[in-house]
C-alpha cells in the first residue's frame, strides 16, 4: 500500500506544473509524477517498467494508461526545466527567514578507477577534478546548494567541478536567498568579496564562520569583513542552525544516493540532483502537511 504522502505529493505536482498546451502521449505532469516516484524508491529508469507493472497504484496516480520506456523518461528528464518547477516549490513553501549555503562531492567513478586514470591523466569527464573534504581526497563533481533553514526546502542547486572552490559560486547561491533575512555558512565563504556582494544586493545579514587563516588583526582587515567577523559573534548563538544542512546532505548522499552517481544519460548532472532535490523537497512538504516529522522519509521510501 502506497503511503499516505505519494497521494499528496501527486497533488502539489498537479499544483505546480502547468497543463501541456502541446499535445504529447506523456504530460510533464505525468512524467514529472512517473520521475519523482522513481526518485523516492531509488529505482533506475531501466527498472522502471518492472517496478510500476508491480505497483500498478502509481500508474493510475501518474494518470497513464502505458509505462514510458526508458528511452522517453531519459530525454523527458532533460527537457523539463527541474529549476523552474523547483522555483514553483519554493514560491508556495520557503519561509524567507534563515538561509544556509555549503556544497558536497558527487562521486561520478569509483575512487580506485580514479585513483587508476591519476596516474596517465586521462580521464572519462573532463569535469569532475579532485577536491579536499572532511573525508579526505575525493573525485567527482561538486553540488553547490541553498537551502531554508526554517522550512528545510532546498532553494537551488549547481553543479560545477570537483575542483571549484565555494567561493568562486557564491554570488550565485547568494542569489538564490537573496530575499531572507539571515545567510549561513562555514569558513570558506569569509572573504571581503562575498561579505561586499551580500551587503549590497541583498537585505540580508551574512553569519559565515570566521577562517583564522586569512587573519584577523582588525586594523588590516577590510571593513565588510570586519562587519562579518562582528556578525558572527554577535549572532553566535544562530550559527549552529547551518548543521540543517548537513542534515540535508545526508539525506541526499545515504537515502537518495545522491553521493555515487557513477551513470547519468549525457553526465547530465544537473538533472541527476534536481530529480533528487525536487523529490527530497515534497516528502519534506508532504510530511509537514500530514503532521510527521519533516525529515522522516524513510517512512516513504520503505513502504
Amino acid at each position: 500500500m502506497p503511503s499516505q504522502q505519494i497521494p499528496l505529493i501527486m497533488e502539489i505536482i498537479d499544483n505546480i506544473v502547468s497543463p501541456d498546451d502541446r499535445k504529447r502521449k506523456y504530460t510533464d505532469r505525468q512524467i514529472l509524477k512517473v520521475l519523482i516516484v522513481l526518485q523516492i524508491f531509488n529505482i533506475s529508469y531501466r527498472s522502471a517498467r518492472i517496478f510500476l507493472t508491480n505497483h500498478e497504484e502509481y500508474i493510475r496516480m501518474a494518470g497513464i494508461t502505458e509505462i514510458p520506456s526508458f528511452q522517453t523518461l531519459s530525454r523527458r528528464a532533460r527537457m523539463i526545466d527541474l529549476h523552474a518547477i523547483n522555483n514553483e516549490i519554493t514560491y508556495l513553501y520557503s519561509v524567507e527567514s534563515i538561509a544556509a549555503i555549503d556544497s558536497f562531492i558527487i562521486h561520478t567513478c569509483k575512487h580506485s578507477t580514479a585513483m587508476r586514470r591519476k596516474v596517465w591523466g586521462n580521464y572519462k569527464d573532463p569535469v569532475s577534478g579532485w577536491s579536499k573534504t572532511t573525508k579526505g581526497w575525493s573525485y567527482g563533481r561538486k553540488c553547490h546548494m541553498s537551502i531554508d533553514i526554517d522550512s528545510l526546502i532546498i532553494m537551488e542547486w549547481l553543479i560545477t567541478k570537483g575542483n571549484m572552490h565555494d567561493s568562486h559560486v557564491s554570488h550565485d547561491m547568494v542569489d538564490s536567498v537573496r530575499d531572507f533575512s539571515y545567510i549561513l555558512a562555514d569558513s570558506a565563504y569569509d572573504a571581503s568579496d562575498i561579505y561586499d556582494y551580500i551587503f549590497e544586493n541583498t537585505h540580508a545579514l551574512p553569519v559565515i564562520d570566521t577562517n583564522k587563516r586569512r587573519g584577523i588583526v582588525d586594523n588590516r582587515l577590510p571593513v565588510n569583513r570586519k562587519i562579518g567577523i562582528d556578525l558572527r559573534k554577535e549572532y553566535a548563538s544562530m550559527y549552529p542552525l547551518r548543521w540543517e544542512i548537513e542534515r540535508t546532505f545526508s539525506i541526499l548522499e545515504e537515502i537518495m544516493k545522491a553521493e555515487y552517481i557513477w551513470y547519468t544519460v549525457n553526465r547530465d548532472y544537473d538533472t541527476a540532483i534536481g530529480l533528487k532535490a525536487i523529490a527530497y523537497n515534497l516528502m519534506v512538504i508532504s510530511n509537514r502537511v500530514l503532521g510527521e516529522k519533516p525529515r522522516r522519509i524513510m517512512k516513504i521510501v520503505n513502504c
